[in-house]
């Protein structure tokens, strides 16, 4: 009798059988539960807005007054704050902070190396000429500086640590993991009040193995995209129901430790291979 016809083998593989199907009926059938009073915010970009021959104040003013956005996503730099080596400009931060601030507004301030937009890691061009042990080591001073400015500011209301760690795109290398889960012990350590988030692809990730210290979760919602892999075509997440991210994020949720996972981009405008 070959092992593969083993009774005990045949029913440890129906078991496996099962969960599969189970899962996937949790994942992909249901109905979608609407979120009540959901609250909405954007991420503020500035070197995006000037990409776009915009000037970041003006779109900044507009954002509060006109359209009375609050809640903002805001990328601290390392390639703008600290361009040259212990050289440090917080001019342009800070004058977002106290704008929005003057609005009662709040601020997720997003550190690491990578952050929202692309080429999505922003760093100066002297860090990458480190070796890693000395890349790591200014990561975190550069961290460090930015948590100590702020901690104190109540316009800050959430720490995020890296921008989808876990989704290799973007002009990057690759992130070491288990420095990321450093990461996020390093910014509570610095600021144990505030809680850390760190985001992750809605599709394309588990949204699973960030470590004890990231309290919330974001994630990216992108229905057409462009994939290189399939040349000029759009990829469209129509087999994605709405439900499977719901449900996703229960499991998440329960065997994660994770307190809150919401949408931290959700896409509005077109996924283009150059810019618009």
């Amino acid at each position: 009798m070959t092992i593969s016809k083993h009774p005990f083998v045949r029913f440890l593989g129906s078991l496996l059988v099962l969960f599969i199907v189970a899962l996937l009926a949790f994942l992909f059938v249901g109905w979608p539960s609407k979120t009540p009073n959901p609250v909405y915010g954007v991420t503020f970009s500035p070197p995006y807005a000037r990409e776009l021959g915009l000037d970041p104040n003006h779109v900044l003013t507009v954002a509060l007054d006109e359209i009375g956005i609050r809640r903002f996503r805001i990328p601290a730099y390392m390639s703008a704050i600290e361009a040259q080596r212990g050289q440090w400009d917080w001019t342009e931060l800070d004058g977002i902070i106290s704008e929005i601030g003057k609005r009662h507004g709040n601020v997720v301030l997003a550190i690491g190396e990578k952050l929202p937009r692309w080429p999505e890691c922003w760093t100066p061009t002297w860090w990458k000429q480190l070796d890693q042990t000395d890349q790591q080591k200014e990561l975190l001073a550069y961290e460090q500086a930015v948590v100590e400015r702020y901690k104190n500011d109540p316009t800050v209301s959430t720490w995020q640590v890296e921008n989808e760690p876990h989704f290799a795109y973007g002009a990057c290398p690759t992130l070491d993991q288990t420095f990321i889960q450093e990461e996020a012990a390093f910014v509570h350590g610095l600021d144990p009040g505030r809680p850390i988030t760190t985001t992750d692809s809605g599709e394309l990730s588990l949204w699973t193995g960030f470590g004890p210290n990231i309290d919330e979760l974001g994630i990216s919602v992108y229905r057409v995209v462009r994939n290189p892999i399939i040349g000029n075509l759009n990829w469209q997440y129509w087999f994605i129901p709405p439900y499977f991210y719901e449900h996703k994020a229960l499991l998440a949720s329960l065997f994660g430790g994770l307190k809150n996972i919401y949408v931290s981009e959700f896409q509005m405008e077109p996924w283009s291979n150059q810019s618009i």
